[in-house]
């Protein structure tokens, strides 16, 4: 697969159009116990702050960019305390808005946050930029260089940043990948009880494939990219919300230390437990990650990539550019 230069795709004069545009970026974040950094409700603040001091310092190259903070509350009363006290905070040409949603037995996860907010602000801003707080993004310009991309490609739905892995998948047709996850979780879904959604699930997995085999990219990693108030509402229209399922995850609540590590009661729960949570993290994989973004298929659109992906974007679980 080619991947068109900066150059190639930001012709025109659009500086005019960008700097008259109403932007956001919406971070989802979440102060309970995570599997990779941050761990904790300690190592999420360590993160927002870096990522808030990194807002006030990049250039995103527009004029005006508001960043909304929905925080997923848990009830940690740590995490709380600090989003009050960034509320407001001013970035390098907008502002923090911090805002929160109920647990609901951990319901839509990062998903359930970028529908929240869309909901709450969808008649403000006319781009939406979406990502989770385990990243930031370090090249400066990226947001006005997409909003001058969508403005001159309308069939783009969804601009992805997060798209190396993606293009590999596609480039090189591995599409087996997707139907031996399929045929994994088949019976998983069905135990678990989330068999109302292995219609949709196999749905998005049969699409996902035929995309990749057609070299067309069928998901924006992370769920992060960059679209317009209108492609947006168009979903909204048709579906009630933004795609995710919802699926309860209570993993933050789990602890095995009652059990010690080592026993056969260990073992037996520990496998059990991560086989539910593996389960429905596929779920949000497929019917969130994947349907987040491969649904502007449905309305004509197409996923594209920025171009300038390479080391766009750090990544805080891994220590490391992507």
């Amino acid at each position: 697969m080619r991947t068109q230069k900066p150059g190639n795709l930001l012709n025109g004069n659009m500086t005019m159009v960008v700097s008259k545009t109403k932007n956001c970026k919406v971070i989802s974040t979440y102060f309970g116990t995570r599997r990779h950094y941050p761990y904790n409700h300690e190592g999420t603040i360590e993160v927002l702050k870096d990522s808030i001091d990194n807002e006030i310092e990049l250039d995103p190259g527009v004029n005006q960019l508001d960043i909304i903070i929905v925080n997923h509350d848990c009830g940690n009363k740590e995490g709380k305390k600090f989003l009050k006290e960034i509320d407001g905070t001013k970035t390098f040409c907008g502002k923090i808005i911090v805002i929160s949603r109920d647990w609901e037995e951990g319901k839509g996860i990062s998903l359930g946050s970028f529908d929240y907010a869309f909901k709450k602000f969808k008649n403000k801003y006319d781009y939406w930029f979406f990502q989770e707080d385990d990243y930031k993004l370090v090249k400066k310009n990226y947001y006005g260089n997409g909003v001058k991309i969508l403005q001159n490609q309308p069939l783009i739905g969804f601009l992805g940043y997060d798209m190396g892995a993606t293009i590999y998948v596609v480039k090189n047709k591995k599409n087996l990948e997707l139907r031996f996850a399929q045929f994994i979780f088949y019976l998983p879904i069905l135990f678990w009880g989330y068999g109302k959604y292995l219609k949709r699930f196999n749905r998005t997995i049969n699409e996902s494939v035929q995309l990749i085999k057609r070299n067309k990219l069928y998901y924006a990693g992370g769920m992060m990219g960059l679209t317009t108030q209108k492609n947006l509402k168009m979903v909204l229209e048709k579906h009630g919300r933004l795609p995710h399922p919802r699926v309860p995850m209570k993993q933050h609540k789990e602890k095995f230390k009652n059990l010690q590590e080592g026993t056969l009661p260990y073992y037996i729960k520990t496998f059990f437990y991560y086989n539910k949570y593996m389960t429905g993290y596929f779920l949000y994989a497929v019917l969130g990650e994947l349907e987040f973004s491969r649904v502007y298929y449905d309305f004509g659109l197409r996923i594209s990539s920025y171009p300038d992906y390479k080391k766009l974007i750090y990544s805080y679980k891994r220590k490391r550019f992507k």
